[in-house]
């Protein structure tokens, strides 16, 4: 039967389904005494994706670039480093205080442990410093969350892509730019939500589109321009008097586009190829619930920013990448196969509890920054059958300190809220943040220092920034003016493009239907159904 229950953290009453119960079970986890959405929060806060600092390596001394501050209480070492054979993290082992909870020890063991300067899989990334949270990637500078790229910049959650720049959540695309949740497009600009699109300029939720400028909602269409169909010639003529090599002509395009799509019907839901699911930007997704920013998942409940075949899981967000069987876990992936509570582990994990930064390891609990080790507790080696008794005991010392069944707490997190993807998707003040519980990072500004470089000053934040050799060649190849604002303000610009992840009710403007959408009540342009918004554009 279906249980209420009132948030610890935001006082929210939450609904326990019978799948939840399903997945508790599963997991032999107790319920949980956050919302999912709190729960969710605590676990942004293990991401740092783009603050990042200059620092020492504290194993060779070379000044780096570093998701953590110089004043971090635990050494850092650069990413190359970490990843190699040349330091052991048994080193570090400690005993267990059978007096003491749990949280405070892993505590203790988690500010003497070194750990990686950036969250990446470092023997996969070429010419690739300036980035955080990925893997697979080549000549890409100042992207994050993103995996299989090459010659890529300025952009977050990319997939599969190649020379791209100023992109957000975009897969499998070439030469694209300022595009939002694209996939499988060539050469499109400024444009959001579109598929297999080539050629085009302001587009939003088009497929297999061609030379079109300003367009929503068409599908196979070819020069058009704000849903008007041209011939080639008079496209082209037209297309030439935007001007959208300056800013000013990009801006006043961007203004026309605006002013035409809100006029629009636009779908409750970004969503597609899924069953039996509801979520936000999913996509290809079998019995998924409550999941956004997610694709290729199946059987899981309340995921977010996880894809590429993510199965059986619960309260798992980033990355994911053929993993299975995930609880509560954060910034966690790549081959991975039955970890809860834990966070930033990496590759070819398995049977893992409340562990941190570890890589190739089986059967370890409270460890951290392990390397292809297994039977350990706080890093220290157990035999198999010792291993399995002391867990059993430790399990029930946390049980009766009301830890077992909790995610780390927000004081053990490295960073401020609003250094952490959390202050992206929930932004809080300060004071907020710290009623809540929450730490509050206040330092200098990151800098990014890197040779050929041209310093100019964003006309949002009045902070200078700089732009590299590689991305003016790619500006000048691709006809484009050079950006008045930081990357900061653009990255900020563009996730303000997106919806919220929360789901409101309301009521299709085209049937009256109930629907689910994550489109603000405030939202003027008409939200349709499915049935309703299939009809539309067809």
């Amino acid at each position: 039967m279906p249980q209420d229950k009132t948030c610890k953290t935001c006082s929210q009453s939450f609904r326990i389904a019978s799948e939840d119960e399903r997945f508790y079970k599963l997991f032999d986890a107790p319920h949980p005494t956050k919302c999912p959405q709190c729960r969710m929060i605590r676990r942004l806060l293990e991401r740092n994706t783009r603050t990042l600092y200059t620092r020492k390596c504290d194993a060779t001394g070379q000044e780096i670039i570093s998701q953590y501050h110089e004043d971090h209480p635990f050494p850092v070492y650069f990413y190359e480093y970490w990843w190699s054979d040349k330091w052991d993290a048994k080193k570090y082992a400690q005993d267990i205080d059978w007096n003491k909870p749990f949280f405070p020890q892993f505590d203790e063991l988690r500010k003497r442990v070194p750990h990686m300067s950036a969250h990446v899989i470092g023997p996969t990334l070429i010419n690739s410093r300036y980035t955080n949270c990925t893997g697979y990637i080549k000549n890409c500078y100042l992207t994050f969350e993103a995996d299989h790229n090459e010659n890529c910049y300025y952009s977050n959650r990319i997939y599969h892509s190649l020379t791209c720049a100023d992109c957000l959540n975009i897969f499998k695309c070439e030469l694209c730019y300022e595009c939002i949740d694209c996939s499988n497009c060539y050469n499109l600009r400024y444009s959001n939500d579109c598929e297999n699109c080539i050629d085009s300029y302001f587009l939003s939720n088009c497929k297999s589109c061609k030379d079109c400028i300003g367009c929503i909602n068409l599908r196979h269409a070819r020069y058009q321009i704000f849903n008007e169909q041209y011939t080639e010639e008079d496209y082209k003529a037209k297309l030439k008097k935007y001007d959208l090599e300056t800013l000013e002509g990009r801006a006043t395009l961007e203004k026309e586009a605006t002013e035409f799509f809100a006029t629009h019907p636009h779908r409750n839901l970004h969503e597609e190829l899924n069953e039996n699911s509801l979520g936000d930007y999913l996509y290809n997704s079998k019995d998924a619930y409550y999941c956004f920013d997610c694709r290729d998942l199946e059987d899981c409940r309340y995921c977010s920013r996880v894809s590429m075949g993510v199965k059986n899981s619960m309260d798992y967000t980033a990355w994911g990448s053929s993993s299975e069987m995930m609880f509560e876990c954060a910034a966690c992936g790549d081959q991975s196969y039955n970890l809860k509570y834990c966070s930033t582990c990496t590759s070819s994990n398995s049977d893992l509890e409340y562990c941190l930064q570890c890589t190739g390891c089986k059967n370890c609990f409270g460890c951290i920054g392990l390397n292809r080790e297994k039977y350990c507790i706080f890093n220290k080696q157990f035999t198999k059958e010792k291993y399995e008794e002391t867990v059993t005991r430790l399990k029930k010392h946390m049980h009766s300190t009301k830890e077992y069944g909790e995610f780390f707490p927000s004081e053990i997190s490295a960073f401020g809220y609003n250094e952490s993807l959390a202050q992206e998707l929930f932004p809080l003040k300060k004071e907020e943040a710290l009623a809540k519980g929450y730490q509050w990072t206040e330092r200098e500004k990151p800098t990014h220092n890197s040779s050929n470089k041209k310093n100019l000053t964003c006309t949002s934040c009045d902070q200078d920034f700089r732009t590299t050799e590689p991305e003016l060649k790619f500006y000048k190849q691709q006809n484009l003016p050079i950006p008045e604002k930081c990357f900061n303000c653009r990255h900020e610009e563009r996730a303000n493009k997106r919806n919220p992840k929360f789901f409101w009710d309301r009521k299709c403007d085209k049937c009256n239907t109930e629907i689910k959408t994550t489109y603000p009540p405030e939202t003027k342009h008409p939200i349709y159904c499915y049935d309703c918004y299939k009809k539309e554009i067809n």
